[in-house]
């Protein structure tokens, strides 16, 4: 179980959060949900060890941990393939066994026929896709993504979606997700809290996704008085 009690940080005078809770199951995957600035990102880095809380308490459960990054942040002397393979080579894969189970890994993210192009050479969009396939072969028992679909077009988020869903039920994996995008959280989250502009988290009602996902979008389109 992921739990953050009582959480509190600032950076310097600004305070980005204040007595945060959470909790997050073994196999649940969480979205969360807020605009830009809230502090979204600031929860994902609390939970890698990136930063430490000024107050409160973070507890993170043992085992390999994994972060997509809004950006891919990809090895640009590396190869595709070999981008992903050199997280299984860390782990103590054999070279040839790391690189037929990165080759797989692509494969299943749609980059088939790409496994030796260098990130330079990819779209943002595919580069995404090689951090993707880079956090899942690892078979993470936590997985964070911090708007990882932000460079892609709709059909290809939602197959990624319907992807990274089957393999985290597969593995019981527990998933954090960051987003501005509700849609991206009611599609992929079993729960969905929304970070105020105060630093602290409110659940919303997701019994109703349809209803819910309209009245975000009316909010979203209503103009401004």
């Amino acid at each position: 179980m992921i739990v953050l009690d009582n959480v509190g940080k600032r950076f310097d005078d600004l305070t980005v959060l204040e007595g945060l809770d959470l909790r997050v199951d073994q196999g649940e995957i969480v979205g969360i949900v807020g605009p830009s600035g809230t502090g979204k990102t600031t929860i994902l880095k609390l939970l890698t060890g990136i930063v430490e809380p000024d107050e409160g308490r973070v507890t993170v459960p043992e085992g390999p941990l994994t972060y997509v990054f809004q950006e891919p942040r990809l090895l640009p002397w590396r190869t595709a393939l070999d981008n992903v393979a050199v997280v299984l080579r860390a782990k103590g894969m054999g070279k040839s066994a790391a690189r037929t189970e990165a080759t797989g890994w692509l494969e299943r993210v749609g980059l088939k026929g790409f496994e030796n192009y260098h990130p330079e050479e990819l779209s943002g969009g595919m580069a995404q896709r090689v951090a993707i396939a880079r956090a899942l072969a690892v078979q993470p028992r936590v997985l964070l993504l911090d708007e990882p679909f932000s460079n892609m077009d709709t059909a290809l988020e939602i197959a990624l979606m319907d992807l990274l869903q089957m393999i985290i039920e597969g593995n019981s994996m527990t998933v954090v997700l960051v987003t501005h995008d509700l849609t991206e959280a009611l599609r992929l989250a079993d729960r969905i809290v929304e970070l105020t502009p105060e630093g602290r988290l409110r659940d919303l009602d997701v019994s109703d996704r349809l209803a819910l996902a309209e009245e975000w979008l009316s909010a979203k389109i209503r103009p401004r008085s």
